[in-house]
């Protein structure tokens, strides 16, 4: 059961966070499991066994979880991402603001905005790296505002 637990644990990990959050996991899966054994009275012997199961399959369905991550980023992001939000890229400088989204591979922002001159541009999903209250690019604004496309 606690190896179960920790494969769940791991794959959403996976699916949320970068490696290092790995480490803290595994340390506090093999305290947790130990306590778990000594607590029940196994065998000294089967408490290893039961730590190295658990910790394998965190590290394992962690591994499984972001390969999903990856697979599925821009299908993910494109759901996050709603009308009005601000977009910046990766030094945090403003590139403009969504209008919506053309499909499930690119937003259109709007013409309003200063940096647009008028005209609505497509950025890719692509580019997104996170989305919370702005969607935040994989590139800093400059590049972005280089490399987006005039909406037709």
């Amino acid at each position: 059961m606690t190896i179960g637990i920790g494969a769940l644990i791991g794959a959403m990990l996976g699916l949320r966070f970068k490696v290092f959050i790995l480490i803290p996991a595994v340390i506090l899966a093999v305290v947790g499991v130990a306590g778990i054994e000594f607590a029940r009275g196994d065998h000294a012997g089967s408490v290893p066994l039961a730590i190295i199961l658990t910790a394998t399959a965190l590290q394992v369905s962690y591994l499984v979880g972001f390969i999903a991550r990856a697979t599925f980023k821009g299908m993910n992001m494109a759901l996050d991402i709603q009308a009005h939000m601000e977009v910046v890229g990766s030094d945090g400088q403003h590139v403009g603001i969504v209008d919506h989204t053309e499909s499930a591979d690119q937003i259109v922002l709007t013409s309003d905005d200063p940096k647009a001159g008028g005209k609505p541009h497509l950025i890719s999903v692509d580019w997104v790296d996170f989305v919370d209250r702005k969607v935040h690019l994989n590139k800093p604004s400059r590049k972005a505002v280089s490399e987006w496309q005039i909406a037709a």
